[in-house]
C-alpha cells in the first residue's frame, strides 16, 4: 500500500573526499545511506554527501 498516491524513489548519494576531492556514487543497492557513512568514516578527513534522487 502506498501512501498519498506517490510512487517510492529510490535514493542514490553523490559522496565527495575531502582527503583527494574525488567524488563516490554511492547507489541504493550499495547500501545507501549506511554505506555513505561507513565510506565517510574511513576517509581520514571525512567529506560532504548529498543525495540525489533516482526516478522510478
Amino acid at each position: 500500500m502506498s501512501c498519498c498516491g506517490k510512487t517510492r524513489t529510490l535514493t542514490d548519494y553523490e559522496v565527495t573526499l575531502r582527503a583527494d576531492g574525488s567524488t563516490v556514487t554511492v547507489t541504493h543497492e550499495q547500501g545507501g545511506l549506511v554505506a555513505v557513512l561507513q565510506l565517510l568514516a574511513k576517509s581520514p578527513q571525512g567529506g560532504t554527501y548529498k543525495a540525489v534522487p533516482r526516478k522510478a
